[in-house]
């Protein structure tokens, strides 16, 4: 009589298991959790904060303070964040194939077929619709630079990362749309010397993007991306002997002419530090790819983006200069004692 209720438990107590395991409610919450991780890595939010420059006009007007042009900025910021993550959607379904020759890319949803092509192209568009209607909201002038920003992404996807040299600057001139899509969700005008500045900033970071798929890849380079042939170690030594003067250059002019004065001056140190270190991580490891990985992972670069900030924010909101014309101040008054 136990051994059989010992049976009958047991028996009970193995199609429970087998009912629990084959439960569809519990099978499908890993599946959904698993896809949703997919679709975030899709969209690559960590390449968001190539964004962030549109909050740069609102910032160096002192404006960014007062909740309206904050909130637009926001906006504008989220705006591009949907745009660029349907650009990267269609382009990773464009390259698929190369991806998955790459050491690194074939791991992407795609690349790796977890998600299928038509899923993310439906995805892209619906981010792209959003991104619109989200500048539409902040002022349709936004979305002049959203719609430019993004056809020129569907033409770099289509056309020119295929042409040497005009790959880098399609990248360079999106850059300079979000900056100046930035402006106008601001409300403010562009600098002509910012401009230039995040012209070459980014000029500076596409080459050494080249620069690391080139060393990455080595005699797979082509397979993978064409142009890779054409840029050399040597060709990109002599382009960047080029860009990064001019890019420091420029950036120490919109200092000089900056409407806070010179004491933007101060924060030149801090431009030099960031552009060689990035030179050096770019020759002793191949971390240098992707720029918001470097921002995440190198603490010196980290560092020195703070420092930048806050002693842009002292500069802008008259923290720095009203110290220091206190501290004038006190020193005149001693010199009678």
């Amino acid at each position: 009589m136990t051994e059989a209720n010992s049976q009958t438990k047991s028996e009970t107590e193995t199609e429970t298991k087998s009912d629990a395991k084959s439960d569809p409610i519990s099978d499908a919450k890993p599946d959904l959790s698993r896809k949703f991780r997919l679709i975030v890595k899709l969209l690559r939010p960590k390449q968001w904060t190539k964004n962030l420059i549109v909050f740069a006009p609102g910032i160096f007007s002192s404006k960014i303070h007062e909740p309206q042009i904050f909130l637009a900025s926001s906006l504008c910021f989220a705006a591009f964040c949907m745009l660029s993550s349907a650009v990267y959607v269609v382009n990773d379904v464009l390259d698929c194939k190369s991806d998955q020759l790459h050491p690194k890319k074939k791991f992407r949803p795609i690349a790796s077929g977890e998600i299928s092509a038509p899923f993310a192209l439906v995805l892209g568009v619906m981010c792209a619709l959003l991104g619109l209607a989200i500048g539409f909201l902040v002022r349709p002038t936004v979305d002049v630079f959203l719609l430019a920003y993004f056809f020129l992404m569907m033409f770099y996807a289509l056309v020119l990362k295929h042409h040497v040299l005009l790959d880098v600057f399609a990248i360079a001139a999106g850059f300079v749309l979000r900056a100046a899509g930035g402006a106008a969700a601001a409300g403010v005008p562009s600098s002509g010397w910012f401009l230039a500045c995040t012209s070459f900033g980014a000029l500076f970071l596409a080459l050494e993007k080249r620069r690391q798929e080139s060393v990455l890849l080595k005699d797979d380079a082509s397979s993978h991306r064409k142009t890779l042939n054409s840029y050399s170690p040597e060709l990109l030594d002599r382009m960047e002997a080029v860009i990064t003067p001019s890019l420091v250059t420029c950036y120490a002019f919109y200092t000089f002419q900056s409407y806070h004065g010179q004491w933007m001056m101060l924060t030149l140190p801090f431009v030099l530090y960031g552009v060689m270190r990035y030179q050096v991580l770019s020759v002793k490891t191949d971390e240098t790819g992707a720029p918001d990985e470097v921002l995440l992972k190198d603490r010196g670069i980290q560092v020195t983006c703070l420092l930048w900030i806050l002693t842009s924010a002292g500069v802008v909101y008259g923290v720095i200069p009203k110290f220091f014309a206190s501290s004038s101040a006190f020193l005149d008054a001693l010199r009678p004692l």
